[in-house]
């Protein structure tokens, strides 16, 4: 039985701890996604973050645009009182004094012929007799302006009063530079005055407070941000345009530029390009993680939707206006080191691990520390159990073998009284003798010897307590099949002891306890029965550990959840009646032996 006991408390002992690492190692697995969906959670919110100061950027750099249109104009007004309003009496080295005076970089003069404008007089020699006709939209904004002295028709740049000025543009006759045009007309001249600045000043600004600035800073701050580019979404991953400027060199416009702002050296364009168009069909933040150039990155895109991508200074002149092309949003983009988000990733994880295998190891010590108790206590009551079973036996063959002993005294006894004639004292004692013998045949009649034994140890001890205990039981010769005795002495005797207990408490001439026993209808029934009540309280809990009606320190409270451990076991039931008297009612399907 306690080698069965332990193999099964062994194998519930490694059940659990399985279960424990299994529990550990899935918590591990979902602490790990869980923390890596929160580091991209963080990236995107610092992605979101980039976005607004680049768009705060964006903003200074358009107002600092603006500014440069205004200054312009009030250039052209400085020119239009400098000049005589006839062309034909200005000359190129006038406007060269008044562009340095005037701290611009150049002025042109522009006379109309037929559907366009000819650059007739300019302080850059090179763009003399340049034609506007191929400006595509500049050009017919130019004819507005000088048909009407203002720009009302075109949404397009800035204007003010008989003024217009377009967005940074590159030079008809240098490619690789551009600048800032404003063109005045107010009809009291023949020609339209078109002062001008490089994009120097708008260069450096960005290097100091700009865009440029911004990304540098950020990357520099953060070292695992690698680079943050903002996207053109209508030419990334499409042919590049091209376009020639008057002077007959090839460029790309900055409004078709696949990449407005920044760098963007950790590219895959398959998977750009997918999540690109991912980010502004949903509107939402996208992202993905592979290797490129040697990197393990995270790449996030947040779609920008704006009106102001002119203001950015994104869009050009000339040839690239013939294309009408709208464009009211952008994309960011920030790639970053992956790699060191797993590092620290890894030393989280290292952490929570170190301290799941501690957990485990203390757990199971726990475990393996309550089985070896329990084990302990186990193996205990069943040798207590034991150890009461053979002794009640001892007690009852002891007090056969006193009878046996004593019978050759008692027929002595019996013939000295018939000799002397003493009737009366010799019917006194045959009935005490008959008697004797009566209670231990009783016992010996129950049909089980444990039972037996047990009954014979319970009414010592009632007849030292000074309690009348009666028993009575029927068809019991037959004991049933597959009942352990040691189990029934279990039962039967907290039973008993708990009567004793309870009837202690009243006056001897009240103490009694009842003892009944049957099989019958494939039924085993014991009840047993005290005088006196139970509390309520107690009545509620009584079948839980540890709770018990016994002053403190006599008793643990384990008796009866012993007894309902065992009838659950039997797939029996305990019935408790609190009216006239307390009882116990034990009632267990068996199946009775053959009677021998």
């Amino acid at each position: 039985m306690h080698q069965s006991f332990g193999k099964v408390t062994r194998l519930l002992t490694m059940a659990l701890i399985a279960l424990l690492v299994v529990n550990n190692a899935i918590y591990y697995f979902i602490s790990k996604e869980k923390l890596e969906r929160q580091e991209i959670d963080k990236l995107q919110s610092q992605a979101l973050a980039i976005n607004n100061i680049l768009e705060h950027s964006r903003e200074g750099s358009a107002y600092v645009e603006r500014l440069v249109g205004e200054k312009l104009r009030a250039d052209a007004l400085a020119i239009r009182s400098r000049l005589d309003p006839d062309i034909g009496h200005v000359t190129n080295e006038e406007l060269d004094a008044l562009a340095r005076e005037l701290g611009i970089d150049a002025i042109s003069l522009l006379t109309k012929e037929d559907d366009a404008f000819v650059l007739a007089r300019s302080s850059k020699r090179e763009e003399i007799g340049l034609s506007t006709k191929n400006w595509g939209l500049w050009n017919k904004v130019f004819l507005e302006l000088y048909e009407n002295k203002n720009v009302t028709t075109y949404e397009w740049g800035d204007r003010l009063a008989h003024y217009w000025t377009g967005p940074y543009s590159v030079s008809d006759t240098n490619a690789e530079e551009y600048y800032k045009y404003g063109y005045y007309y107010d009809g009291s001249t023949n020609y339209m005055i078109n002062p001008f600045v490089s994009s120097a000043f708008i260069r450096n600004y960005e290097q100091s407070v700009g865009i440029a600035s911004i990304i540098s800073s950020i990357t520099t701050s953060d070292p695992s941000i690698l680079e943050i580019s903002g996207i053109n979404p209508s030419a990334y991953g499409s042919e590049p345009v091209v376009a020639k400027n008057s002077a007959g060199q090839t460029y790309t416009p900055r409004y078709y530029s696949p990449v407005f702002f920044g760098t963007n050296a950790y590219a895959n364009e398959a998977l750009d390009a997918r999540e690109i168009r991912r980010a502004i069909e949903t509107k939402a933040i996208a992202s993905y993680k592979a290797d490129v150039n040697g990197h393990s990155i995270l790449k996030t895109f947040i779609p920008v939707f704006t009106d102001k991508i002119d203001e950015l200074g994104l869009v050009t002149n000339n040839s690239v206006r013939e294309l009408e092309q709208n464009l009211d949003y952008y994309v960011i983009s920030i790639a970053i080191d992956y790699r060191k988000i797993q590092d620290q990733l890894s030393g989280i994880l290292m952490e929570m691990g170190i301290i799941i295998l501690l957990v485990t190891v203390v757990c199971t010590l726990i475990l393996l520390a309550l089985n070896h108790y329990f084990s302990q206590s186990k193996d205990q009551a069943a040798t207590d159990t034991q150890a009461t079973y053979v002794e009640e036996l001892n007690a009852l063959f002891h007090n056969i073998r006193e009878q046996r002993h004593d019978f050759i005294n008692h027929i002595n006894t019996i013939h000295a009284l018939a000799q002397v004639g003493k009737y009366e004292e010799l019917q006194s004692y045959t009935q005490e003798v008959v008697g004797e013998i009566h209670d231990i045949n009783a016992i010996l009649n129950i049909g089980n010897p444990a039972l037996g034994a047990l009954i014979q140890s319970k009414l010592v001890q009632a007849e030292r307590s000074d309690i009348r205990f009666r028993y009575a039981f029927s068809n019991m010769s037959g004991f049933p099949k597959g009942v352990r005795s040691v189990d029934f002495v279990r039962m039967l005797g907290n039973l008993i002891d708990n009567a004793f207990d309870e009837v202690s408490k009243v006056e001897p001439e009240r103490r009694e306890v009842e003892l009944s026993g049957t099989i019958e209808d494939g039924r085993l029934r014991f009840s047993v029965r005290n005088v006196g009540t139970i509390d309520t309280a107690i009545m509620d809990r009584m079948f839980e550990a540890g709770v018990t009606s016994k002053p403190e320190g006599r008793n643990s409270g384990l008796g009866l959840p012993i007894t309902l451990s065992i009838v659950k076991r039997y797939k029996g039931t305990i019935k408790v009646e609190n009216d006239d008297g307390v009882k116990f009612t034990i009632d267990i399907p068996v199946v009775p032996s053959a009677k021998g």
